[in-house]
Protein backbone atom coordinates (compact mmCIF):
# COMPACT_ATOMS: atom_id res chain seq x y z
CA UNK A 1 0.00 0.00 0.00
CA UNK A 2 2.80 2.45 0.94
CA UNK A 3 4.69 1.82 -2.28
CA UNK A 4 1.61 2.45 -4.40
CA UNK A 5 0.93 5.75 -2.67
CA UNK A 6 4.53 6.91 -3.05
CA UNK A 7 4.25 6.19 -6.76
CA UNK A 8 1.14 8.31 -7.28
CA UNK A 9 0.79 12.07 -6.58
CA UNK A 10 -2.11 11.72 -4.14
CA UNK A 11 -4.78 9.27 -3.12
CA UNK A 12 -7.33 10.56 -5.60
CA UNK A 13 -11.08 10.12 -5.57
CA UNK A 14 -10.92 6.95 -7.67
CA UNK A 15 -8.19 5.29 -5.57
CA UNK A 16 -8.61 2.12 -3.45
CA UNK A 17 -9.22 4.43 -0.48
CA UNK A 18 -12.85 4.86 -1.62
CA UNK A 19 -13.91 2.07 0.71
CA UNK A 20 -12.65 4.07 3.71
CA UNK A 21 -13.63 7.64 2.83
CA UNK A 22 -16.16 8.94 5.39
CA UNK A 23 -19.50 10.34 4.32
CA UNK A 24 -20.08 14.06 4.74
CA UNK A 25 -22.40 15.02 7.63
CA UNK A 26 -25.94 16.12 6.88
CA UNK A 27 -27.94 18.70 8.88
CA UNK A 28 -29.30 16.24 11.45
CA UNK A 29 -25.87 14.74 12.00
CA UNK A 30 -24.37 18.18 12.57
CA UNK A 31 -26.97 18.76 15.27
CA UNK A 32 -26.02 15.42 16.83
CA UNK A 33 -22.36 16.42 16.68
CA UNK A 34 -23.14 19.56 18.70
CA UNK A 35 -24.94 17.38 21.26
CA UNK A 36 -21.99 15.01 21.51
CA UNK A 37 -19.39 17.77 21.80
CA UNK A 38 -21.45 19.55 24.44
CA UNK A 39 -21.76 16.39 26.53
CA UNK A 40 -18.05 15.58 26.16
CA UNK A 41 -17.11 19.09 27.29
CA UNK A 42 -18.79 18.63 30.69
CA UNK A 43 -18.10 14.92 31.19
CA UNK A 44 -15.27 14.02 33.55
CA UNK A 45 -15.14 10.42 32.42
CA UNK A 46 -11.38 9.93 32.13
CA UNK A 47 -10.68 11.86 35.35
CA UNK A 48 -13.01 9.65 37.37
CA UNK A 49 -12.52 6.28 35.67
CA UNK A 50 -8.83 6.19 34.84
CA UNK A 51 -7.88 7.46 38.29
CA UNK A 52 -8.99 4.10 39.70
CA UNK A 53 -7.42 1.87 37.06
CA UNK A 54 -5.71 -0.16 39.76
CA UNK A 55 -9.05 -1.06 41.38
CA UNK A 56 -10.12 -3.57 38.79
CA UNK A 57 -13.04 -4.80 40.82
CA UNK A 58 -14.64 -1.34 41.15
CA UNK A 59 -13.64 0.07 37.78
CA UNK A 60 -16.50 -1.46 35.80
CA UNK A 61 -19.09 0.01 38.14
CA UNK A 62 -17.43 3.43 37.96
CA UNK A 63 -17.32 3.25 34.15
CA UNK A 64 -21.01 2.34 33.97
CA UNK A 65 -21.95 5.24 36.26
CA UNK A 66 -19.98 7.74 34.20
CA UNK A 67 -21.33 6.38 30.92
CA UNK A 68 -24.88 6.68 32.21
CA UNK A 69 -24.18 10.25 33.25
CA UNK A 70 -22.75 11.02 29.80
CA UNK A 71 -25.82 9.55 28.11
CA UNK A 72 -28.08 11.60 30.37
CA UNK A 73 -26.22 14.76 29.32
CA UNK A 74 -26.72 13.81 25.68
CA UNK A 75 -30.42 13.20 26.19
CA UNK A 76 -30.93 16.63 27.73
CA UNK A 77 -28.95 18.39 25.03
CA UNK A 78 -30.81 16.48 22.30
CA UNK A 79 -34.15 17.62 23.76
CA UNK A 80 -32.87 21.21 23.90
CA UNK A 81 -31.80 20.92 20.25
CA UNK A 82 -35.32 19.78 19.28
CA UNK A 83 -34.08 16.40 18.12
CA UNK A 84 -36.51 13.50 18.16
CA UNK A 85 -35.71 11.44 21.27
CA UNK A 86 -37.67 9.30 23.68
CA UNK A 87 -38.56 10.88 27.02
CA UNK A 88 -38.67 7.54 28.81
CA UNK A 89 -36.35 7.33 31.84
CA UNK A 90 -34.71 4.19 30.41
CA UNK A 91 -31.53 5.13 28.51
CA UNK A 92 -31.94 2.08 26.30
CA UNK A 93 -34.96 3.77 24.70
CA UNK A 94 -32.60 6.21 22.98
CA UNK A 95 -29.94 3.62 22.08
CA UNK A 96 -30.19 4.41 18.35
CA UNK A 97 -29.68 8.13 18.99
CA UNK A 98 -26.62 7.52 21.18
CA UNK A 99 -25.18 5.05 18.70
CA UNK A 100 -25.65 7.50 15.83
CA UNK A 101 -24.12 10.40 17.78
CA UNK A 102 -20.99 8.38 18.65
CA UNK A 103 -20.63 7.32 15.02
CA UNK A 104 -21.02 10.92 13.85
CA UNK A 105 -18.25 12.05 16.21
CA UNK A 106 -15.85 9.42 14.94
CA UNK A 107 -16.73 10.17 11.31
CA UNK A 108 -16.36 13.93 11.80
CA UNK A 109 -12.90 13.47 13.34
CA UNK A 110 -11.85 11.39 10.34
CA UNK A 111 -12.81 14.21 7.99
CA UNK A 112 -11.44 17.00 10.22
CA UNK A 113 -8.27 15.85 12.03
CA UNK A 114 -7.73 19.35 13.45
CA UNK A 115 -11.08 19.29 15.30
CA UNK A 116 -12.06 17.74 18.67
CA UNK A 117 -8.47 17.87 19.85
CA UNK A 118 -9.40 17.95 23.54
CA UNK A 119 -12.43 15.67 23.48
CA UNK A 120 -11.79 12.94 20.92
CA UNK A 121 -9.43 10.97 23.15
CA UNK A 122 -12.05 11.01 25.90
CA UNK A 123 -14.65 9.73 23.42
CA UNK A 124 -12.46 6.83 22.28
CA UNK A 125 -11.55 5.81 25.84
CA UNK A 126 -15.23 5.93 26.70
CA UNK A 127 -16.22 3.74 23.74
CA UNK A 128 -13.40 1.28 24.39
CA UNK A 129 -14.72 0.76 27.92
CA UNK A 130 -18.32 0.68 26.70
CA UNK A 131 -17.59 -2.35 24.48
CA UNK A 132 -16.70 -4.59 27.43
CA UNK A 133 -19.38 -7.30 27.72
CA UNK A 134 -20.16 -6.49 31.36
CA UNK A 135 -20.60 -2.79 30.56
CA UNK A 136 -22.85 -3.56 27.59
CA UNK A 137 -24.91 -5.77 29.86
CA UNK A 138 -25.35 -2.95 32.38
CA UNK A 139 -26.18 -0.31 29.76
CA UNK A 140 -28.58 -2.58 27.91
CA UNK A 141 -27.18 -1.84 24.43
CA UNK A 142 -23.99 -1.72 22.38
CA UNK A 143 -23.06 1.94 21.61
CA UNK A 144 -20.95 1.14 18.56
CA UNK A 145 -21.86 1.12 14.90
CA UNK A 146 -19.74 1.12 11.77
CA UNK A 147 -18.66 4.47 10.39
CA UNK A 148 -20.64 5.47 7.31
CA UNK A 149 -18.52 5.64 4.18
CA UNK A 150 -18.99 6.69 0.58
CA UNK A 151 -18.52 3.12 -0.55
CA UNK A 152 -21.26 1.83 1.78
CA UNK A 153 -23.70 4.57 0.72
CA UNK A 154 -23.10 3.88 -2.97
CA UNK A 155 -23.61 0.17 -2.31
CA UNK A 156 -27.00 0.94 -0.73
CA UNK A 157 -27.89 2.94 -3.85
CA UNK A 158 -26.56 0.18 -6.15
CA UNK A 159 -24.26 2.77 -7.71
CA UNK A 160 -20.79 1.35 -7.12
CA UNK A 161 -20.22 1.69 -10.89
CA UNK A 162 -20.01 5.43 -10.22
CA UNK A 163 -16.52 4.87 -8.80
CA UNK A 164 -15.36 3.61 -12.21
CA UNK A 165 -16.72 6.54 -14.20
CA UNK A 166 -14.00 8.40 -16.13
CA UNK A 167 -15.59 11.74 -15.16
CA UNK A 168 -15.39 11.01 -11.42
CA UNK A 169 -11.88 12.44 -10.89
CA UNK A 170 -13.05 15.73 -12.39
CA UNK A 171 -16.29 15.81 -10.39
CA UNK A 172 -14.59 14.97 -7.09
CA UNK A 173 -11.32 16.89 -7.32
CA UNK A 174 -10.27 20.24 -5.81
CA UNK A 175 -11.13 23.24 -7.98
CA UNK A 176 -8.45 25.94 -7.93
CA UNK A 177 -9.96 28.31 -10.49
CA UNK A 178 -13.31 29.48 -11.77
CA UNK A 179 -12.86 27.44 -14.95
CA UNK A 180 -12.07 24.31 -12.92
CA UNK A 181 -15.10 24.94 -10.72
CA UNK A 182 -17.36 25.23 -13.78
CA UNK A 183 -15.94 22.03 -15.29
CA UNK A 184 -16.39 20.25 -11.96
CA UNK A 185 -20.02 21.39 -11.66
CA UNK A 186 -20.75 20.25 -15.21
CA UNK A 187 -19.20 16.82 -14.59
CA UNK A 188 -21.19 16.48 -11.36
CA UNK A 189 -24.43 17.33 -13.18
CA UNK A 190 -23.74 14.73 -15.87
CA UNK A 191 -23.02 12.01 -13.31
CA UNK A 192 -26.15 12.82 -11.32
CA UNK A 193 -28.28 12.76 -14.47
CA UNK A 194 -26.82 9.40 -15.40
CA UNK A 195 -27.16 7.66 -12.02
CA UNK A 196 -30.08 9.41 -10.26
CA UNK A 197 -32.72 8.19 -12.74
CA UNK A 198 -34.79 11.32 -12.18
CA UNK A 199 -35.22 10.58 -8.45
CA UNK A 200 -34.64 13.80 -6.49
CA UNK A 201 -33.87 12.05 -3.18
CA UNK A 202 -31.46 9.70 -4.90
CA UNK A 203 -29.76 12.66 -6.56
CA UNK A 204 -29.25 14.34 -3.17
CA UNK A 205 -27.64 11.22 -1.74
CA UNK A 206 -25.40 10.79 -4.77
CA UNK A 207 -24.35 14.43 -4.64
CA UNK A 208 -23.46 13.94 -0.97
CA UNK A 209 -21.19 11.08 -1.99
CA UNK A 210 -19.48 13.21 -4.64
CA UNK A 211 -19.00 16.05 -2.16
CA UNK A 212 -17.52 13.59 0.35
CA UNK A 213 -15.03 12.38 -2.25
CA UNK A 214 -14.12 15.99 -3.01
CA UNK A 215 -13.68 16.73 0.71
CA UNK A 216 -11.29 13.80 1.00
CA UNK A 217 -9.32 14.85 -2.08
CA UNK A 218 -8.94 18.39 -0.69
CA UNK A 219 -7.80 17.03 2.68
CA UNK A 220 -5.20 14.74 1.13
CA UNK A 221 -3.94 17.54 -1.11
CA UNK A 222 -3.63 19.94 1.84
CA UNK A 223 -1.61 17.37 3.78
CA UNK A 224 0.56 16.08 0.96
CA UNK A 225 1.42 19.31 -0.89
CA UNK A 226 3.77 20.70 1.84
CA UNK A 227 5.72 17.44 1.80
CA UNK A 228 5.91 17.57 -2.00
CA UNK A 229 7.27 21.10 -1.70
CA UNK A 230 9.99 19.94 0.71
CA UNK A 231 10.91 17.07 -1.62
CA UNK A 232 11.14 19.44 -4.55
CA UNK A 233 13.38 21.81 -2.60
CA UNK A 234 15.59 18.94 -1.45
CA UNK A 235 16.05 17.58 -4.96
CA UNK A 236 16.55 21.04 -6.49
CA UNK A 237 19.18 22.39 -4.09
CA UNK A 238 21.05 19.23 -3.10
CA UNK A 239 22.72 16.43 -5.02
CA UNK A 240 22.08 12.86 -3.81
CA UNK A 241 25.69 11.67 -3.87
CA UNK A 242 27.95 14.69 -4.35
CA UNK A 243 28.36 18.00 -2.53
CA UNK A 244 30.18 19.71 -5.39
CA UNK A 245 27.62 20.01 -8.18
CA UNK A 246 23.85 20.05 -7.83
CA UNK A 247 21.23 18.79 -10.32
CA UNK A 248 21.15 22.14 -12.09
CA UNK A 249 24.91 22.38 -12.43
CA UNK A 250 25.30 24.86 -9.57
CA UNK A 251 27.34 24.31 -6.44
CA UNK A 252 25.48 22.14 -3.92
CA UNK A 253 25.64 22.58 -0.16
CA UNK A 254 26.55 19.68 2.09
CA UNK A 255 24.07 17.91 4.38
CA UNK A 256 26.83 16.12 6.29
CA UNK A 257 26.38 16.09 10.08
CA UNK A 258 28.86 15.23 12.81
CA UNK A 259 27.95 14.07 16.30
CA UNK A 260 28.48 16.82 18.86
CA UNK A 261 28.35 19.69 16.35
CA UNK A 262 25.32 21.90 15.89
CA UNK A 263 23.19 19.71 18.09
CA UNK A 264 23.72 16.57 15.97
CA UNK A 265 23.70 13.27 17.86
CA UNK A 266 24.81 11.14 14.89
CA UNK A 267 27.46 11.29 12.19
CA UNK A 268 26.18 11.01 8.62
CA UNK A 269 27.91 11.60 5.33
CA UNK A 270 26.18 13.89 2.84
CA UNK A 271 24.86 10.93 0.85
CA UNK A 272 23.53 9.16 3.94
CA UNK A 273 21.82 12.25 5.28
CA UNK A 274 20.29 13.05 1.88
CA UNK A 275 18.88 9.51 1.66
CA UNK A 276 17.61 9.73 5.25
CA UNK A 277 15.80 13.04 4.63
CA UNK A 278 14.34 11.92 1.31
CA UNK A 279 13.12 8.59 2.69
CA UNK A 280 11.61 10.27 5.75
CA UNK A 281 9.66 12.70 3.57
CA UNK A 282 8.48 9.92 1.24
CA UNK A 283 7.31 7.84 4.20
CA UNK A 284 5.48 10.78 5.76
CA UNK A 285 3.90 11.57 2.41
CA UNK A 286 2.66 8.00 2.11
CA UNK A 287 1.23 8.07 5.63
CA UNK A 288 -0.63 11.32 4.96
CA UNK A 289 -2.00 10.07 1.64
CA UNK A 290 -3.21 6.85 3.31
CA UNK A 291 -4.88 8.47 6.33
CA UNK A 292 -8.29 7.04 5.50
CA UNK A 293 -6.98 3.48 5.27
CA UNK A 294 -4.73 3.79 8.31
CA UNK A 295 -7.53 5.11 10.52
CA UNK A 296 -9.53 1.98 9.78
CA UNK A 297 -6.66 -0.44 10.49
CA UNK A 298 -7.22 -2.60 13.61
CA UNK A 299 -5.51 -1.15 16.66
CA UNK A 300 -4.39 -4.49 18.07
CA UNK A 301 -0.74 -4.75 19.11
CA UNK A 302 0.85 -8.21 19.05
CA UNK A 303 0.99 -9.68 22.54
CA UNK A 304 4.73 -10.36 22.29
CA UNK A 305 5.41 -6.69 21.47
CA UNK A 306 3.35 -5.53 24.44
CA UNK A 307 5.12 -7.89 26.82
CA UNK A 308 8.52 -6.89 25.42
CA UNK A 309 7.92 -3.29 26.50
CA UNK A 310 6.65 -4.28 29.91
CA UNK A 311 2.92 -4.49 29.16
CA UNK A 312 0.32 -1.78 29.78
CA UNK A 313 1.01 -0.33 26.33
CA UNK A 314 -2.67 0.43 25.80
CA UNK A 315 -5.92 0.15 27.70
CA UNK A 316 -7.28 -1.78 24.70
CA UNK A 317 -4.38 -4.20 24.26
CA UNK A 318 -5.42 -7.82 24.93
CA UNK A 319 -1.94 -8.63 26.28
CA UNK A 320 -2.38 -6.14 29.12
CA UNK A 321 -4.91 -8.31 30.89
CA UNK A 322 -7.68 -5.70 31.04
CA UNK A 323 -11.33 -6.45 30.43
CA UNK A 324 -12.12 -7.74 26.91
CA UNK A 325 -12.39 -4.96 24.35
CA UNK A 326 -13.14 -4.72 20.64
CA UNK A 327 -10.45 -2.25 19.53
CA UNK A 328 -10.74 -3.28 15.91
CA UNK A 329 -14.32 -2.00 15.89
CA UNK A 330 -13.08 1.52 16.68
CA UNK A 331 -11.51 1.72 13.26
CA UNK A 332 -12.37 5.38 12.61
Amino acid sequence: MIASVVARPTAGPSSPADEYIPLRLNDRERALLCVLEGALSVSEYTDRVDSVMAWRGARTGRAVEELQEMLAYMTGLAVAASLKVSHEPCLEANADVFREAFEVGRRFKGMNPDKMRASYGKLIYMLQDATAPDVIRELGFDPLSRVQTVHAELALLSCLDLLEEPELPLAASPAHSAEAADAKAAATARLLARFADGDAERAVRLERCLLSLADHACLVEAHVSPVDTMLRLLRTHFSPASTSVGPGGAASASLQITAGRGGARLSHSHASQYAYVEQSLLLWRAVLACRAELRRAPRRAPAEVCRAVGGRCSRSCPACGLSPRRPSSLEA
